[in-house]
Formats: C-alpha cells, sequence, structure tokens
C-alpha cells in the first residue's frame, strides 16, 4: 500500500504543472495581502473579508490537485448533471433566495459559507459542457446547423446572467464562448458576419441602454464633464495609482481617497498605491504567467476537448484580467468585473481553482499517459 502510494505520489510530482500552481498561489497569496490593506484601512470593517478569503484559497488549491487526479474526459461526461446544477442555482437567484449585491440579483446566502454567488460556478461548468459540445462536433463544426445550435447552447448561460442585470460577467461568457468556438476551428466567415452584426446592433443597444449605462461610458470620453459623478470612481482611481510612484507609499498605508469597492472591481488601485509601479508590474506579470502556462497547456493537450478545457479557462481569466485592468485604467467602462485571483471573494476563489484542477487535469493526462499534443499527432 505504502509502495503504492509512493508510487503514485512521486508521478504526480513529476507529471503535473507546478508552473501553474505556483503562479496561481502567488496571485491568491499577493490578493490576500491586498484585501487585508483594505480590511485594515476601512473604518468599521472586520476581518471576515480576509479569512474567508485564505480559507477559500486553500479549500480552492486542494480541490484543484483532487481535480487534477480525475480524467478529463471523465468529467466531461459529467456535463449533464455539473451543468444542471449550476443552472439550478442560478434560477434560485430569481425567487425570493436570490439577494442583490450593487444592483444585480446574482447572489444566494449559503448557511456557514454567507453569500454565494453561482454565476461563478456556471463558468466552469459551462466550459466543460461546450468543450464536450464542441469536440462531439468537430468533423461537422462549420455546418450552418451545427453552428446554429452552438449558439443556442453559449446563449443559455448570457442570457441567464443578463437577466440578473450582470452585464459584465455575461460579457465574459461572450468572450469564453468566442475563445472556444476559435479554438474549435470555426471558420473566419462567421466571426466576420457575427461582428458584422454586433456593430448594426450598437445603435440600438445603446438607445435602449439606462442613463446610467450610458454615463459610463460617455464619462471615459467627457473626463471633465464627469469627473464629480459617473467619472468619480475611475478618477480617483488613477489618482490612487499614480501616488504609488515607483515604490508605492508603503503596505498598509493606503486607503485615503475611500474607493468604493477597494477590495473588489478596484484591487488593482491598492497594488499601485501601496507597491507602486514596481507592485504593479508584478500583479501584471503573475497573470500573464498564469495565462502562458495555461496556453502551454493547450499546445500539450493530446486532444481537442483537452486544448477546449484548457483554452476556456485561459480565455476566462485573462479576458476576466484585460476588463478588469481596463477598468482601472479608466480604458474601459465599469461593469462590475473582479480581477482573477485577486479580488475579494470566497466563491469566485473557490471556482477559480475549480476550473485550475480541470486544467491541471488535462495536462496531467497528457505527460502521465501519452507524450504526444494533439499537434504532434497531426504533424505526424
Amino acid at each position: 500500500m505504502f509502495k503504492k502510494f509512493k508510487a503514485g505520489f512521486f508521478t504526480y510530482i513529476r507529471h503535473t504543472d507546478w508552473l501553474l500552481i505556483l503562479s496561481c498561489m502567488a496571485a491568491s497569496g499577493y490578493g490576500i495581502a491586498l484585501v487585508y490593506s483594505v480590511v485594515k484601512n476601512t473604518p468599521g470593517a472586520g476581518s471576515r473579508d480576509y479569512i474567508v478569503q485564505i480559507a477559500a484559497c486553500i479549500i480552492g488549491i486542494i480541490a484543484a490537485i483532487a481535480i487534477s487526479k480525475i480524467d478529463y474526459e471523465i468529467i466531461c461526461r459529467l456535463w449533464p448533471v455539473l451543468s444542471g446544477f449550476s443552472i439550478f442555482l442560478v434560477l434560485l437567484t430569481f425567487t425570493p433566495l436570490g439577494l442583490e449585491v450593487a444592483d444585480d440579483k446574482a447572489w444566494l446566502s449559503v448557511p456557514v459559507i454567507g453569500t454565494f454567488q453561482p454565476s461563478e460556478l456556471m463558468k466552469i461548468t459551462f466550459i466543460i459542457s461546450f468543450a464536450a459540445h464542441l469536440s462531439k462536433v468537430q468533423e461537422r463544426m462549420n455546418e450552418l446547423k451545427v453552428v446554429s445550435l452552438l449558439c443556442i447552447h453559449g446563449a443559455i448561460p448570457v442570457m441567464l446572467i443578463f437577466l440578473q442585470g450582470d452585464d459584465g460577467t455575461a460579457l465574459v461568457f461572450l468572450c469564453i464562448f468566442a475563445s472556444m468556438m476559435f479554438i474549435a476551428g470555426l471558420r473566419p466567415i462567421y466571426f466576420i458576419l457575427a461582428s458584422t452584426a454586433g456593430a448594426a446592433a450598437v445603435p440600438v443597444a445603446w438607445q435602449r441602454m439606462g442613463v446610467d449605462k450610458q454615463a459610463r461610458f460617455l464619462s471615459l470620453i467627457f473626463v471633465e464633464k464627469y469627473a464629480l459623478n459617473y467619472g468619480w470612481q475611475q478618477q480617483m482611481a488613477l489618482i490612487a495609482i499614480g501616488s504609488g510612484r515607483l515604490w508605492g507609499i508603503g503596505y498598509l498605508q493606503g486607503g485615503n481617497n475611500y474607493l468604493y469597492a477597494r477590495n473588489n472591481d478596484l484591487i488593482f488601485t491598492v497594488a499601485g498605491e501601496e507597491f507602486g509601479f514596481i507592485g504593479s508590474l508584478a500583479l501584471l506579470a503573475v497573470i500573464a504567467l498564469i495565462v502562458l502556462a495555461l496556453l502551454r497547456e493547450v499546445m500539450s493537450a493530446r486532444d481537442l476537448q483537452g486544448m477546449l478545457l484548457c483554452g476556456g479557462v485561459m480565455a476566462m481569466i485573462g479576458f476576466q484580467s484585460v476588463i478588469n485592468l481596463g477598468m482601472n485604467l479608466r480604458v474601459l467602462p465599469v461593469i462590475g468585473i473582479t480581477l482573477p485571483f485577486f479580488s475579494k471573494g470566497g466563491s469566485s476563489i473557490a471556482t477559480l481553482f475549480l476550473g485550475i484542477g480541470v486544467a491541471l487535469s488535462v495536462y496531467y493526462s497528457s505527460k502521465s499517459r501519452s507524450r504526444d499534443s494533439i499537434f504532434s499527432k497531426r504533424a505526424g
């Protein structure tokens, strides 16, 4: 028994992606430090935020390692159960059990855990179900009927999250959907048609958009006009980031501008203010390292399904990071997107590690079972 366990342990050590694991742990550790700073510099704030963050990271890492030992083909075969469960939780938010936070009724109250955002779990289950769907139809990928059914599959989570009022998360789902379609080999003509239709729909969408949401876009152009209302948050965010200069004003020394959501959507401002340009650069480097590690897993996957799983997780983290950083730097409007691994949120951190666990399963399987990736097979 001991020899079998020892052999299995060293096999796992040898074949797992330590670059990805250590990068995610570094990002989480940095995030905990930033959340702790916000708590210490916010009058009346309790210690629950960073305690939940630490617990979610520990549970998430353990879950990721456990999931990585499960064959990803088995995980994909369970997509009906996983998707059904996550959709059920999202539907509960439309009942009296749903909680409204920051104008989005996208939360549930869970005993002991506290608040939970089901859409975070749905991101992972969507990646799994869509990877299974795409790999099943790969030979007929570009047939109009198949593309239509794939679009319906992608529209289900987008519409559910949109109805919750969480436009930012709905956008992330769209990015994941488009990225996985690209990886699967969808012809460029479909992307061109979709982009054209999207551009044509902009005037209609603008007219239907509320005044508040329109102002978020206009504040990016007419900075001075909106500086004291809709653009105030981003103006203060830039001031906080700029005040850090090269090395920052010092850990636990920030927070004098009382920015709303400093521990969440605007967590990057804490890094910029307290650790300066160097600390901000370190944050960006860790995120880039995670994305590059996932890209390596995409390239080393032994089949399309594995590529899609890793690519979906990579798209989720990559696009979400770009959108969040764009918000902090006043390049994009504020739409309520957290920075992966850094922003406060137990459900966000824990489910992120579930996705990392799925990607690790692909990598472990490709290394321990077959040395050939899908690219080397095609070359042969």
